[in-house]
């Protein structure tokens, strides 16, 4: 009975370390991502300020993960999907500089070439920092059946 209850108290404290970690993060309102180049039909495109800031990209070395480019701090970077973290009304990217978490995504109509258009919050985490915007948009990660047969027509 004592270790399961050292396992439990442990846990607890394990879970509520963790959850602290995050919510002691300062609020940083200037890390906020900037204009990327538009290169072409992104099958993901999302805006803040009517102005692209993600974009999806091949990764020629890995043929298998999903990644958007961005321009964070004046910088391009590329963040990987972490797909076992990533659902319909969530996305997480990350890299070793940042995890980005886009959520409460709302659905609208279809975009074309099966992407459908979606709206919601991106929250942008350093180490030491955060910072949380709306965003609109469009993707073809989780469309709905209609928008991917619609394709282009």
């Amino acid at each position: 009975m004592r270790q399961i209850l050292i396992v439990f108290f442990s846990f607890i404290t394990t879970s509520c370390f963790c959850q602290s970690l995050t919510l002691n993060l300062k609020t940083n309102k200037s890390l906020m991502p900037q204009e990327i180049d538009y290169d072409g039909k992104p099958e993901l495109e999302y805006t803040f300020n009517n102005k692209i800031i993600a974009l999806d990209y091949f990764n020629e070395n890995d043929n298998n993960g999903s990644y958007i480019r961005m321009k964070l701090q004046g910088k391009e970077v590329y963040l990987k999907m972490d797909k076992q973290k990533t659902s319909k009304t969530k996305r997480i990217f990350s890299n070793e500089q940042y995890t980005l978490t886009f959520f409460e995504i709302i659905y609208g109509a279809c975009a074309g070439e099966g992407a459908q258009y979606i709206n919601g919050k991106l929250l942008i985490q350093t180490k030491l920092e955060q910072n949380t915007i709306n965003f609109k948009g469009s993707d073809t990660y989780y469309s709905s059946k209609k928008c991917q047969e619609t394709g282009n027509g």
